[in-house]
């Protein structure tokens, strides 16, 4: 069985490189401190038999931002994802600053389908509901809406449970309570669909 390749992919201009005159509210560039990145991809390895590899940033596909909205269409950005030349059993997972929602829904963490996954930390940070900076509490938030779309990616369905990764956040407060771990019952579903490739 060929080993998981996960592409750790920055979706967004880079820090301090917006083009003049690009939209400057709440959803600027899509930049990600590549500090986040790293930690990310350190922490991905802790739950993935994986191997982890960071690629050049995507830029930020401006006909998806919705302006009256100060939001990106989630969507678009995921298929702009497809764009992106991935080798078999290789999945993409871009990371965004970048406020997202999706058809029928005001927000999202994240979305994906199958082979690609986007996440976007901008509702993820404290500060956002306005609490204090806390770093720790970001970083697992990050982790958990990353594996939950990693494992949408790689064929899992939401689980009932609410403490599993896989359960759908309607809030932040779904995603503090249910952390990164997969149940018992996803991840053994995981485990059959790396083996049989989703078949």
């Amino acid at each position: 069985m060929e080993r998981l390749r996960i592409a750790l992919v920055p979706v967004g201009e880079p820090v301090g490189h917006q083009p003049e005159g690009e939209p400057t509210g709440r959803s600027p560039g899509g930049e990600v401190d590549p500090a986040i990145l790293s930690l990310l991809r350190n922490d991905l390895a802790g739950i993935f038999d994986a191997e982890i590899d960071p690629w050049p940033p995507l830029p930020l596909g401006r006909k998806h931002l919705v302006k009256e909205r100060d939001q990106y269409v989630a969507d678009g950005l995921l298929d702009e994802l497809s764009s992106l030349v991935s080798g078999s059993g290789t999945v993409l997972l871009g990371i965004t600053a970048a406020d997202l929602f999706s058809p029928r829904m005001n927000f999202v963490f994240g979305i994906a389908n199958r082979g690609k996954a986007l996440v976007s930390v901008f509702r993820l940070r404290p500060e956002f509901y306005g609490e204090k900076r806390d770093p720790a509490v970001f970083r697992k938030r990050v982790l958990t809406e990353a594996v939950h779309e990693l494992g949408h990616a790689l064929g899992l369905q939401h689980c009932e449970y609410p403490g599993c990764v896989m359960y759908f956040s309607n809030w932040i407060g779904d995603t503090d309570r249910k952390g990164p771990g997969f149940c018992f019952r996803c991840a053994r579903a995981l485990e059959r669909l790396m083996v049989t490739g989703g078949r």
